[in-house]
């Protein structure tokens, strides 16, 4: 890697990611019609059968208890869910068990009268348990648009700042590496058919983030090597070169770091609420994430900036020019 010329073959890097997106487009498209959808929406983003309990806390101040005859009575039915939501009513606490689309209905009502039995074993009939049958194919557009507002804003500000802490040509590098890694990404999800749920937007946020903190390491040791006089006199895309070989590894420890910790905190939080494959979907999905934003950042964006680089040298050496005359 020591000879790897990172800002050369920008046409290469270009036409590359062209082709992933263009092949997750084609698939997309193609699944659109085909199999329901873009993207091979998790049973999260699916309609889906659910059994909702109601308990008074006066008979059960502990959830786990309530959990534990749900689970039997699940079991016992031969039936899993693949999420539960916990909440509050104004009587005490609520527990929303979702099923995929294809566990009968009639299966879970005689389910729910069961728990309903069990949980009012006492004088009082204060807890209820019944189905609900929920009809939608993306589960709301909410976590999209926070989503969309969220990378927006945080790339208006990357924006700001790269322009007033280094250049304005690397500040525009930077902003089309983002459109760029989140396209790439978004590209392999439609390719990989992995299933797409909540996690995938704050995965794709985290590709963003990634790529900003990546950006701003090359950047930063750009910045830094430019005040010796010998690196200086380097040609641009020498000095990007061994800017980008001088941070590599920093990029690529901070990613796994990024990476792991998420998977971590995914498989810590999920393991009692989502199934096995909802999970091992989240995990492929931050994976995929990581990939994208690290090739974006090693290979796309320093062959971009010598470009900008470039041009704007260019224009003020034409200003200057111009003014003389």
């Amino acid at each position: 890697m020591n000879k790897f010329k990172f800002s050369s073959g920008m046409h290469i890097m270009i036409a590359v990611s062209a082709l992933i997106v263009a092949i997750g487009l084609a698939v997309g498209l193609v699944c659109q019609f085909v199999a329901g959808g873009f993207f091979n929406y998790g049973a999260e983003y699916k309609s889906f059968n659910s059994v909702v309990v109601d308990y008074a806390y006066i008979d059960f101040p502990d959830e786990e208890k309530v959990l534990e005859i749900c689970d039997g009575e699940f079991e016992c039915a031969g039936v899993k869910y693949f999420n539960s939501v916990s909440g509050e009513t104004d009587k005490g606490g609520e527990i929303t068990f979702k099923f995929e689309k294809s566990v009968e209905t009639e299966k879970l009502s005689a389910v729910a009268v069961k728990i309903a039995e069990k949980l009012n074993s006492g004088d009082e009939n204060l807890s209820s348990a019944y189905i609900h049958e929920v009809e939608t194919e993306l589960g709301g557009s909410k976590p999209l648009i926070f989503g969309a507002i969220a990378l927006a804003s945080a790339a208006a500000f990357q924006f700001i700042y790269f322009a007033i802490r280094y250049r304005f040509s690397m500040a525009c590098a930077a902003l089309l590496a983002d459109v760029h890694n989140l396209a790439v990404f978004t590209a392999l999800l439609a390719i990989t058919r992995v299933p797409v749920g909540s996690f995938a937007v704050a995965f794709g946020a985290i590709c963003v983030i990634l790529t900003m903190l990546g950006c701003g390491l090359i950047f930063g040791k750009l910045r830094a090597n430019l005040k010796d006089e010998k690196f200086a006199s380097l040609d641009g895309a020498e000095q990007v070169d061994a800017s980008v070989r001088g941070s590599l590894m920093n990029i690529i420890i901070t990613s796994i770091f990024m990476l792991a910790t998420a998977v971590a905190l995914i498989v810590l939080l999920s393991v009692s609420s989502m199934s096995l494959m909802m999970t091992l979907g989240t995990v492929v999905t931050a994976v995929l994430a990581t990939l994208a934003a690290v090739y974006g950042t090693v290979f796309f964006t320093p062959s971009v900036y010598v470009r900008f680089a470039r041009i704007a040298d260019n224009f003020k050496a034409t200003d200057k020019n111009a003014k003389k005359a």
